[in-house]
C-alpha cells in the first residue's frame, strides 16, 4: 500500500468523483422543476469539468504549461462555478442540508485554492493568509501520498456538484452520505494544517535580512541547476533557455542532476556540448540520483554496485565535473548498518573516480535529517575519509522553512565541532512558488545566499532551478516570466563581480589538497 496502493486508491476515488459530477450534471440539467438558470449552470459545469480538470492537472508541470498556459484560467473558473452551484442548491433548499452543506464548504475551499494559485502563477503577490489554505492542502497531500505530490496536489482536488433531486435508491443515498462524510474528513485534515502552513509562510518573512558582504569572497560560487532532473538528453528548447539565462546572469557554478537512465553516452555528450564554452570559468556540480522512483539499493548486491560504479565512471569521463555527488541523499535502510553501507559506497566511488581524474571533489549529499546523516558527516570530518566535501540538499517542501533552517543549523553545529572542515556546498533551496508564493521563494533564496556568503567554509550555493521542469520551482515560468527570486541571484552575482577581490572561480589541485580533511575527530551529534 505504501508504494502504489494509496496513490491507486486515490486515483480510483478521483475517477469516481468525476463520474459523480458527470452523472449529476446530466440528471439535474434534465429536471424540469429545477429552474432554467440552475439547470444551465449545472450542465455547463458538468460539460466543462473534464477538460478543465485535465488542464488543472497538467499546467503545474512545465510541459503542460507550455501547451495549455493560455487556457489555465478555465480550471479556476469551472471550480468557482461548481462552488456557486453548490451554494445555490444549499441556499435554495434544493438538496438535503446534511449532504449539501459539507460539499458546498469543501467546494469553497477548493475554489479558494485554485483561484489563489492561478493569481500567484500570474505574478500577483498574495498575503500569507490567502496562500495558507493551498499550502495546507499540499501538506495534507504529503501526509497521505508522500513529498512528491506537494507541488501540485491542490490541482487534483475534485470539486463536487450538489444533487438537486432526492436519491432514487438506498445505494445512491448511501453513496451521497459517503461523499459528504469524505468532504468533512478532508476539511478537518486541511483545517488542522492551516495554522502550521500560515506559521511557515509568516516565518519566511523573517528570513533574508541583511546584505551581502562588502568584500566578496573569491572562492564563493553562485549557480543554478540546469534542465531539471534529467532522464534523457535535455530538450533543445529547455537547454537553450536555461543556458541563455545562466549566461545573462554570469553564474559561476552550474548543477546537473541525472537519473540513471539519463546517463547514456548520447545524453552525456549532449550535456557536455551545451556547456563546453563555459567550462573554463565555471564550477560544474553533477548529482547522480539513485534508482528510479527513489528505490533504495539492496545491501550486499554486488551486481548493483558494479553497474553503479560503471555508470559513475561514464559520467565522470564524459562530463569531467569539479564536484560529484554520487547520490542525491542518504537513503535510510531498515535496521542497522545504513551509515556503514554508505561509507563503503563512497569509498568505492572515490577509488574508481580518482583513477580517471584525481582533481574531482567527491561530495556527500545529505539533508541532515537522520542519525545516518549525522554519522556520515562525522565520518567525512575525520581522518581517512575519501570524501572531500559535504553537499547539503534539502528536498522537503512541505514544512518550509523549518526543515531548511533546521538542516542549516545542524550543518553549522557539525562544522563548529570539527577540527578539519571540508568544503561545503548548498545544493538547491526547497522553494515552491507555485504553493508558497514567489515572495517566500525570494526570501529563502536570499537567506541561502547570505548564509553561504557569510561562512568561509561554504564554497558555493546552487540557488535553484533555472526554469520550471516538472513543477513550478524555477526562476522562470514556462512562459518566460521571471520570478522575484531571480533578482536575488543577480544581486549576489553583481556583488561578487563588483568586488575588487573577485577572480574567476576555478578548481585546481592546490585547492583540492588544501580542502582535504586533516586528522581530527568530531563528537557524535544529532540533527
Amino acid at each position: 500500500m505504501r508504494d502504489w496502493g494509496m496513490p491507486a486508491a486515490f486515483a480510483i476515488l478521483g475517477a469516481a468523483l468525476v463520474g459523480w459530477n458527470l452523472a449529476l450534471g446530466a440528471r439535474v440539467s434534465a429536471l424540469p422543476n429545477a429552474g432554467r438558470a440552475f439547470r444551465v449552470l449545472t450542465g455547463l459545469c458538468a460539460f466543462l469539468f473534464v477538460p478543465a480538470f485535465v488542464i488543472g492537472l497538467l499546467t503545474p508541470t512545465a510541459p503542460g504549461a507550455r501547451v495549455l498556459e493560455q487556457l489555465a484560467w478555465l480550471w479556476p473558473v469551472v471550480v468557482v462555478a461548481v462552488a456557486a452551484q453548490a451554494l445555490w442548491a444549499l441556499l435554495g433548499g434544493r438538496a438535503s442540508v446534511a449532504v449539501a452543506f459539507p460539499i458546498a464548504l469543501f467546494d469553497l475551499v477548493v475554489a479558494w485554492v485554485a483561484v489563489a494559485r492561478w493569481l500567484e502563477g500570474h505574478g500577483t503577490l498574495l498575503p500569507a493568509w490567502a496562500l495558507a489554505p493551498g499550502m495546507a492542502v499540499s501538506s495534507t497531500g504529503v501526509t497521505v501520498l508522500g513529498e512528491g505530490v506537494f507541488l501540485w496536489s491542490a490541482a487534483v482536488l475534485v470539486p463536487l456538484l450538489v444533487p438537486a433531486a432526492p436519491a432514487r435508491t438506498r445505494l445512491s443515498g448511501a453513496w451521497r452520505a459517503f461523499v459528504a462524510t469524505g468532504c468533512v474528513v478532508a476539511l478537518v485534515l486541511v483545517g488542522s494544517e492551516v495554522p502550521g502552513a500560515y506559521g511557515a509562510l509568516t516565518a519566511v518573512d523573517a528570513l533574508g535580512a541583511g546584505a551581502m558582504p562588502e568584500r566578496a569572497r573569491t572562492d564563493f560560487a553562485v549557480g543554478m541547476r540546469l534542465f531539471g532532473t534529467l532522464s534523457a538528453a535535455p530538450p533543445a528548447s529547455v537547454a537553450r533557455h536555461d543556458i541563455t539565462l545562466a549566461d545573462s546572469l554570469g553564474v559561476t557554478a552550474l548543477h546537473l542532476e541525472l537519473r540513471p537512465e539519463g546517463a547514456t553516452t548520447i545524453a552525456l555528450d549532449s550535456m557536455a556540448r551545451s556547456i563546453a564554452a563555459r567550462r573554463d570559468s565555471l564550477v560544474l556540480v553533477v548529482t547522480l540520483d539513485m534508482q528510479d522512483g527513489g528505490e533504495q539499493p539492496l545491501r550486499g548486491d554486488d551486481a548493483w554496485m558494479r553497474e553503479r560504479i560503471a555508470l559513475i565512471e561514464r559520467v565522470v569521463t564524459r562530463l569531467r565535473p569539479n564536484v560529484l555527488l554520487p547520490a542525491e541523499g542518504v537513503v535510510p535502510f531498515s535496521g542497522a548498518g545504513t551509515a556503514r553501507w554508505w561509507q563503503s559506497y563512497y569509498e568505492r566511488v572515490a577509488r574508481s573516480t580518482r583513477r580517471i581524474d584525481r582533481n574531482i571533489f567527491i561530495a556527500l549529499a545529505t539533508d541532515a535529517g537522520s542519525p545516518a546523516d549525522s554519522a556520515l558527516c562525522d565520518w567525512v570530518m575525520q581522518d581517512g575519509s575519501p570524501v572531500d566535501a559535504i553537499a547539503l540538499s534539502v528536498r522537503a517542501h512541505s514544512d518550509t522553512p523549518a526543515r531548511f533552517e533546521g538542516a542549516l543549523s545542524s550543518l553549522a553545529r557539525w562544522v563548529s565541532m570539527a577540527r578539519a572542515v571540508p568544503a561545503v556546498w548548498l545544493i538547491g533551496v526547497p522553494a515552491s512558488p507555485a504553493v508558497a508564493g514567489e515572495v517566500a521563494q525570494q526570501r529563502l533564496v536570499r537567506h541561502a545566499l547570505l548564509w553561504g556568503a557569510s561562512r568561509v567554509w561554504v564554497r558555493g550555493v546552487i540557488a535553484g532551478d533555472a526554469s520550471d521542469a516538472l513543477a513550478g520551482t524555477g526562476f522562470r515560468t514556462p512562459g518566460g516570466r521571471s520570478r522575484r527570486a531571480l533578482t536575488e541571484v543577480g544581486a549576489a552575482l553583481r556583488s561578487l563581480r563588483d568586488s575588487p577581490m573577485v577572480v574567476p572561480v576555478t578548481i585546481d589541485t592546490a585547492v583540492v589538497d588544501s580542502l582535504r580533511p586533516t586528522p581530527g575527530s568530531l563528537p557524535p551529534s544529532q540533527p
